[in-house]
């Protein structure tokens, strides 16, 4: 198994480890309080736990070699771990909504024990954000970076917790536990969203990398004979690119000749851009139309 996810694992079971010690902790202490909003917050982080379950498989599946069924690679089973992160978090939102307004000024929250919950989230869940973040950009690794934001909405998410213990210390309104969840709630749908945006455009091939195009384009111009390289298309699949593009060569050189340079080319552009990992090049004579 490859540096990258061996690390990528280990990443992943901290992160679980971390959110089954904050999910128990808030929870129980939610209860305790009679805070739906801190409940709220705690569902949320047992969620992550099995998010996180997915993103470990998917990290997994995406290590393996290609093989005649994936002849790619297996890369964009990171990019599907991703989305159903981005659908999962999305969908618990919307199960907080309809919690909180069904509870909504039925409970008597103590503001104590919520500061208390709220406040060792956010902390917990800052160190989870970066660790998570700098081991996703290291490696390019898709599905980590959207773990990592969804950390982050949930560092936002406790915070909104925060205020309401603070609203109701200072106002006596219980009501703001039942505002601070729809508000958690709002937080976590639109990180599921963010979370949820990369993985499609990926899926739909959107092309996200203009300077790639720009680096191959450079490299091609070191080659005197190889010609106005263009239809440059990239596929990206999990933390890598498999690229196609066309390139010219004077008409009387030889098909032996081309095929030299071609492969001179797929060599530097894979020495000096690592995320490209496989290249196709079309050969065509000068002044094709």
């Amino acid at each position: 198994m490859e540096e990258r996810t061996i690390k990528s694992l280990k990443a992943v079971k901290v992160g679980i480890a971390g959110n089954i010690m904050l999910a128990i902790f808030k929870v129980v202490l939610g209860i305790l309080a009679h805070s739906i909003a801190l409940i709220s917050d705690g569902v949320d982080t047992a969620i992550d736990v099995v998010k996180s379950f997915i993103v470990y498989r998917g990290i997994k599946i995406a290590g393996e070699p290609p093989d005649s069924s994936h002849p790619y690679g297996h890369g964009r089973a990171e990019t599907i771990a991703s989305n159903i992160i981005g659908i999962s978090v999305i969908f618990a939102g919307i199960l907080i909504i309809i919690q909180s307004i069904a509870t909504f000024g039925k409970t008597n929250a103590l503001e104590t024990l919520m500061l208390i919950g709220a406040g060792t989230s956010i902390i917990g869940k800052i160190i989870l954000s970066t660790y998570m973040s700098q081991v996703g950009k290291k490696f390019s690794n898709q599905a980590l970076l959207a773990d990592a934001k969804d950390y982050l909405g949930d560092v936002f998410a406790s915070s909104a917790v925060v205020v309401g213990a603070l609203l109701i210390i200072f106002t006596g309104k219980t009501f703001f536990d039942g505002i601070a969840s729809i508000v958690v709630a709002l937080i976590i749908m639109y990180m599921g969203y963010k979370v949820l945006q990369p993985g499609l455009q990926e899926i739909m091939e959107e092309q996200d990398n203009p300077e790639i195009v720009e680096k191959i384009e450079q490299i091609v111009n070191e080659f005197p004979k190889a010609i106005n390289p263009h239809l440059i298309r990239m596929s990206k699949l999990g933390s890598y690119y498999i690229v196609d593009m066309h390139l010219e060569f004077p008409g009387s050189m030889s098909i032996e000749e081309s095929h030299r340079i071609v492969n001179m080319i797929e060599k530097e552009i894979k020495s000096k851009i690592p995320e490209v990992q496989d290249i196709t090049i079309h050969v065509e004579p000068f002044g094709n139309k």
